[in-house]
């Protein structure tokens, strides 16, 4: 099933082998990302390609860590979780990258995205004990999942489920958030639809 059908169910082995796997060295990614998509039948071919293969995406990147960050959410376009990639939180977590998945899931395009914070999903039902939790956890330098209502760009709601994983460059500083994102219907905010 896909984000599209109405039919996706969130896949909890699949986004916790796909967080592992975001911050696992090259190699480890490229095998365990083949396995990923033998298992959830999804097309991983790009990983194959080098990092330098993303710069025909116009995707300009100011440092090899980021280029291989930026690299892996290419990767993993075509898997069936939303991925997104997002700056530093100093420079307000600006959107780099998002997959297919995650472009679907919020209705909006990757021009639409790319530089915005995602606090754009945000709406009048987000619930803001969800929002303080992503605050805290990026304030603080820690992973998170939280369930929380986000809007799409047409104005309807689903209940998203995020995960957020730090990526911290060599000196231990957060350079880079990954966020894993799916719809969970009945959702524990599915109430307050």
């Amino acid at each position: 099933p896909s984000v599209d059908d109405g039919q996706y169910q969130p896949r909890p082995a699949l986004r916790t082998a796909i967080r592992d796997i975001l911050t696992a060295d090259r190699e480890s990614f490229r095998a365990a990302v083949g396995r990923l998509a033998a298992d959830y039948g999804f097309s991983a071919d790009r990983r194959f390609e080098t990092p330098d293969a993303i710069g025909a995406t116009g995707f300009e990147t100011p440092s090899d860590a980021a280029k291989q960050r930026l690299w892996r959410v290419w990767v993993l376009e075509a898997a069936p979780l939303g991925i997104v990639l997002t700056g530093s939180a100093y420079r307000d977590t600006p959107l780099l990258y998002a997959n297919r998945a995650a472009r679907r899931l919020t209705g909006y395009s990757l021009r639409e995205l790319i530089g915005t914070n995602l606090r754009r999903l945000q709406g009048p039902r987000t619930d803001p004990e969800s929002v303080a939790r992503l605050r805290t956890a990026i304030r603080n330098w820690n992973a998170t999942t939280v369930e929380i209502v986000n809007y799409r760009a047409d104005g309807t709601r689903f209940v998203n489920r995020v995960s957020l994983v730090p990526a911290p460059d060599a000196t231990g500083t957060v350079e880079h958030w990954f966020g894993i994102q799916a719809v969970v219907p009945g959702g524990r905010e599915a109430e307050q639809l």
